[in-house]
């Protein structure tokens, strides 16, 4: 049972195919798995006992197995765990789960990744082993293979293929097919199945599975809300979950990304307003960034911070403007998803809106702990109010009134992009100045705005590629990079993520569409708060309804540019294949290049880049099933010999199958009578009989098998798995050494069973 647990798991390993991208990802994971077998069958083999203890024992022989895999080079012998291996395998583990959380599937089968699915298989190996070989319930396997196939339902809207699920359904028959096996053989001999009743069973097994397939296939047609992809829009949908007052929401760039890569460029929103030129539309703030990737932190959801008649000021306001206010009318798409975060111009000074919604002081976002319904309308109040570009070319470089520090980079960030930052804003003492050099940086030409940018090279650092080579990339590359650079440049800043204005229709009112959606950067600046800047190229060929802010003109005051082509006096020095590259570094920005298979941010770099060493995996598999081959037959036997000790009414056809084994035949129509008497005339070479203990033995089992044949009840009882045990190991003394060693390597009872003499057709003689 438990190989035919391994097997079913590993039929199983196809459902994650879809999710990831690469061809060995799925090694570490069958590893594992093996391993944890291994240690059931060896101990069901060694000790007989019930496999309590088994899933203690396969634990931790999966965890010592995760060492010499992830962190072979750190280890004593690469498999002594020690301290700084453990350190690095938790690690790997880390950056594994950031890749998953920041990128859209299939994910790069990076070390962490690969690390997370292997050890995955394994507790759901253990579990499994569990059920089908301790619980003898390989029925209640199935729950499990069914929590894998959710996984992908739940994660990527293509589903499951054919072929992934045919393949965890062979694993699954073949799982209860194995286990009725198993059944049979403890029963004594098997009684066949005519052709008819073959062909018989055949067909109800067909027309079973066809109007299973029905069923499957009508049911969703007929209840429209069992839709093929309803788990993967529950998981990616935008509900708030609200715990301790403290709400939480998927990546606003995932959805991001959704939208901008949408077929249909189809309508989110439209609105009405007293602004001439209206601004974008902000609903997320993303003000943590932990070295990979961007993050909102925790806003609060209490009375507090319930919407009530005026937002909070602004960061950075001293007190309330007194400029005239702009009234927005807002009305949400009635085929768009209710969002729990509204689209609102900055700086909103109230919002009327039905519901609760509650407001986080700092970014001023505006959210609902409820499911907000579809075809919300809202009216927001914003403040005419202007920032020049000489508010910001006076504002001192000490940002006094924030709260926080929104200038820390982690210390994983490339040098190549401090490198960059220092170039374009060493020579440059004002904030605003440094803020125009580094926005002109990115808008100059010389990057390409893509919504399918090309596959960051495996050993490259993303951000480092995309500042540095490829410079290809769209809003979400180009908000991110701009905003850590601000941060190296002493410039607190922060990514939002929205709809820029959209387009102006006809009748006066504005449209915005899912192409709309869009992320920039918003930088501190003393006295004037939190403002936007603009790097992603816009117009044509670049995010179509982007526009740099008019205060981003210059001013006041020309920044200083560096000059990007090398002067003959100081040649810039080419980098070559020859130099050395530097150390790759955890990604910079959740922004970093994606693929076109719709990868939201490449995976972390550094040690988690770099793919576990299992080169030596395909030898060392060669060489240990070429050393264990010739005893695989044993290990079966052996199997089947130890789960029959216990159970008594198994015992006669243990004996049968030893009698087998050892060559000394079996005669179906023989009574166990004449067999007992048979077996126990044996004599060895020197014409020893067999012990006395075991010719006793032998009668009692004889007897015993008598009885549950011809009696109205079995009689078995503990005595006779005794003496099975006896007769087991004594039967073979009286038989030569190179008998005993055949019987025990190749065990003719797997392959041959005895049969019923043919009946004579000669007539005899009266």
């Amino acid at each position: 049972m438990p190989l035919a647990t391994l097997v079913s798991l590993l039929c199983a390993l196809p459902l994650i195919a879809p999710l990831v991208r690469g061809d060995d990802w799925w090694l570490p994971a069958a590893l594992l798995m093996g391993a944890a077998t291994a240690v059931s069958v060896l101990y069901r083999l060694l000790t007989g006992w019930i496999g309590l203890l088994v899933p203690v024992l396969q634990l931790v022989v999966v965890a010592l197995f995760v060492v010499p895999l992830f962190a072979g080079h750190l280890a004593p012998l690469g498999v002594v765990p020690s301290g700084a291996a453990i350190e690095h395998v938790f690690t790997v583990f880390s950056q594994g789960l950031g890749v998953i959380d920041t990128n859209r599937p299939p994910v790069t089968a990076t070390a962490g990744v690969m690390l997370i699915i292997a050890l995955a298989f394994a507790v759901f190996l253990v579990a499994a082993d569990f059920l089908a070989a301790t619980a003898r319930c390989p029925g209640m396997v199935g729950g499990l293979l069914l929590a894998l196939a959710v996984v992908p339902l739940v994660v990527e809207e293509s589903g499951i293929g054919a072929g992934a699920l045919i393949a965890c359904a062979f694993g699954f028959v073949q799982l209860l097919a194995v286990d009725m096996w198993v059944r049979g053989r403890e029963w004594g001999v098997v009684v066949p199945t005519p052709p008819l009743g073959v062909l018989q069973h055949g067909l109800t097994a067909t027309l079973a599975a066809a109007a299973a397939v029905v069923l499957a296939l009508a049911l969703p047609a007929a209840v429209p809300g069992l839709r093929t992809d309803s788990f993967h829009t529950l998981a990616q949908g935008t509900y708030v979950g609200r715990q301790n007052d403290v709400i939480t929401t998927t990546h606003p760039l995932v959805s991001m990304r959704r939208d901008l890569l949408s077929t249909s460029d189809r309508t989110v929103l439209t609105y009405r307003t007293d602004a001439e030129e209206p601004g974008y539309l902000r609903r997320y703030v993303l003000d943590e960034f932990d070295g990979v990737n961007w993050t909102m932190s925790p806003v609060d959801a209490s009375g507090d911070t319930r919407v009530q008649d005026e937002l909070p000021l602004p960061t950075g306001w001293p007190s309330a403007p007194r400029e005239d206010t702009v009234v927005t009318r807002v009305s949400l798409d009635s085929d768009v998803e209710g969002m729990d975060f509204l689209p609102l111009p900055y700086w909103a000074r109230s919002v009327d809106v039905s519901g609760d919604w509650y407001v986080h002081p700092d970014s001023l976002m505006v959210f609902t702990t409820e499911r907000p319904p579809t075809g919300l309308s809202f009216t927001v109040e914003t403040t005419d109010r202007e920032v020049t570009a000489e508010d910001l070319a006076r504002a001192p470089g000490s940002p006094r009134s924030l709260p926080g520090d929104f200038r820390s980079v982690p210390a994983g960030v490339g040098p190549e992009v401090q490198e960059v930052t220092d170039e374009l804003t060493g020579h440059i003492d004002s904030p605003y100045l440094k803020a125009l050099a580094l926005q002109e940086f990115f808008t100059s030409g010389d990057f390409t705005y893509s919504l399918r940018p090309t596959e960051v090279p495996g050993d490259a650092d993303p951000l480092v590629h995309f500042l540095t080579v490829d410079r290809t990339g769209y809003c979400q590359q180009f908000a991110g990079a701009m905003a850590v650079m601000a941060r190296q440049a002493g410039i607190p800043a922060r990514v939002a993520v929205g709809y820029t204005a959209g387009e102006r229709t006809g009748d006066g009112r504005w449209t915005v569409s899912s192409g709309d959606a869009h992320a920039w950067p918003e930088l501190y600046f003393e006295g004037a708060g939190w403002v936007r800047f603009e790097p992603t190229p816009g117009g044509v060929g670049g995010q179509g309804s982007a526009t740099e802010p008019e205060y981003t003109d210059g001013s006041g005051g020309e920044p200083e540019l560096p000059d990007p082509e090398p002067t003959p006096d100081s040649p810039e020095e080419e980098p070559t294949s020859e130099q050395e590259e530097p150390e790759p570094t955890p990604e910079a920005s959740p922004s970093a290049s994606a693929g076109e298979d719709e990868e939201i941010a490449a995976a972390p770099a550094g040690n988690d880049r770099e793919s576990p060493d299992l080169s030596w995996l395909p030898a060392a598999a060669a060489v240990a099933g070429l050393l264990l081959l010739p005893f695989l037959p044993a290990a079966v036997r052996a199997s089947v010999r130890r789960f029959r000790l216990g159970r008594p009414e198994a015992a006669w056809r243990e004996l049968r199958d030893t009698c087998v084994d050892l060559g000394l035949g079996w005669d179906l129509a023989e009574s166990p009578r004449g067999t007992a008497a048979r077996l126990s005339a044996l004599r060895d070479g020197d014409r020893v009989p067999l012990a006395e203990e075991v010719r006793a033995a032998l009668y009692r089992l004889a007897l015993a098998e008598e009885r549950d044949r011809y009696a109205p009840a079995a009689s078995w009882g503990e005595e006779t798995g005794a003496d099975l045990r006896v007769i087991v190991h004594g039967l073979p003394a009286v038989l030569p050494r190179g008998v005993r060693l055949r019987a025990t390597l190749l065990p003719r009872s797997l392959w041959d069973r005895p049969r019923r003499p043919a009946a004579d057709p000669t007539p005899q003689n009266a």
